[in-house]
């Protein structure tokens, strides 16, 4: 038998799933998003050994799925995806880097059940408002959903693993979504310290109609910091609000946050912040504009640990499924702070290190191509 390695089958997969839909497989749709830009980055307060300033090649998330459903008779359905990150520039060596959305489920009267690797009801709650996505270095994902320090355990802008997930019919635009991740590992029998017992719950609800969207989004991290030296069981909290109004080939969008984090293995109480972030697009013709302002506050009542960011974007549609864009966006951190870009960029800051107080900006163009 030919072996194939992870790569050619996947290619092969790809090029047999037009002769595959014409079988019985239940309605397989292959689809992608091949998306990359060059970008010049800045930091005036890199760590050690790393410069102020890089021009590099980045893959956003480039990721090839396949999804479809089979009728099961009675209004009920099957439903399944499997989606993976490839790496476009082949920069990490490695070319489908990570799993993406992925799951297996039923569909009905009833709503939808499935269990797999999902982004959380939490995290989606901003993706109308969202101009550049959850992996692009000038997505306002780099404060919201996140706090500046060296926690590990307090982003709220994830993609779960080991979930399962319930979402109700759309009621004449209202929607709630519920997920739940247990931990998949064994629990200590005596401390915190050793394991605990994590888990994840999020939630949300929204309504839509054709000028208002509004959706309100709740996550709790259970013993968050067990298993790094923590002996206080503390969950890590989010809350979110969000308000929408769109108009005739626009949108101006609301986000409020409040984040509850435990921030050091020896906190014994959590520590709160505030953040809110204003978003507009508009489109004329081939071309759109976007701008967002997010402003996270500070953490705990400590000064000087918040951070800003704005971000500007002009794009060209040179069909319907692509798009070429320019961009630019600058994050400032206060003195305390550490925030930093999510894709990453020439220093990578954590709290008590040289990045504290950084302030970074990157400026590029992209392709962005739909399938």
């Amino acid at each position: 038998m030919l072996k194939l390695n992870k790569l050619n089958y996947l290619i092969f997969l790809a090029l047999s799933a037009p002769a595959l839909a014409l079988a019985d497989t239940g309605n397989l749709t292959v689809y992608g998003v091949f998306h990359a830009d060059l970008e010049s980055v800045k930091n005036d307060k890199p760590l050690a050994n790393n410069a102020t300033s890089l021009n590099r090649i980045v893959s956003n998330a480039t990721h090839l799925g396949f999804k479809g459903s089979e009728n099961l008779g009675d209004s009920l359905s099957a439903i399944y995806q499997l989606e993976a990150e490839f790496d476009l520039t082949n920069t990490g060596g490695t070319p489908f880097a990570k799993t993406r959305n992925s799951n297996v489920g039923l569909k009905g009267n009833f709503g939808t059940v499935f269990y797999g690797n999902w982004d959380t009801p939490y995290k989606l709650t901003n993706a109308k408002v969202n101009l550049f996505g959850y992996t692009h270095i000038a997505a306002t994902t780099d404060i919201t959903g996140r706090i500046g320090v060296s926690d590990g355990n307090a982003s709220f802008n994830t993609r779960q693993k080991n979930v399962i997930q319930y979402w109700t019919p759309n009621y004449n635009g209202f929607q709630a979504k519920l997920a739940y991740a247990p931990d998949n590992a064994k629990k200590s029998t005596v401390a915190v310290a050793t394991g605990g017992d994590k888990s994840v719950w999020s939630m949300s609800a929204a309504y839509e109609n054709d000028m208002f969207f509004g959706t309100y989004g709740y996550e709790a991290h259970k013993d968050a910091l067990a298993g790094v030296g923590s002996t206080v069981s503390l969950t890590d909290s989010a809350n979110r609000l969000i308000g929408a109004y769109k108009f005739k080939d626009g949108q101006v969008g609301l986000v409020y946050e409040r984040l509850s984090v435990a921030t050091a293995a020896t906190s014994t109480t959590t520590s709160s912040r505030n953040g809110w972030e204003l978003s507009g697009k508009y489109k004329f013709g081939a071309s759109n504009i976007g701008a967002s302002y997010t402003r996270a506050g500070d953490l705990g009542g400590v000064a000087n640990t918040g951070a800003n960011q704005y971000s500007l974007r002009y794009g060209y549609n040179l069909s319907k499924r692509t798009e070429v864009y320019g961009f630019y966006t600058r994050l400032s951190n206060d003195v305390a702070a550490s925030y930093n870009f999510s894709a990453g960029t020439v220093v990578t800051s954590v709290a008590g290190a040289a990045g504290l107080g950084a302030k970074l900006s990157g400026l590029g163009l992209g392709l962005v191509h739909n399938f």
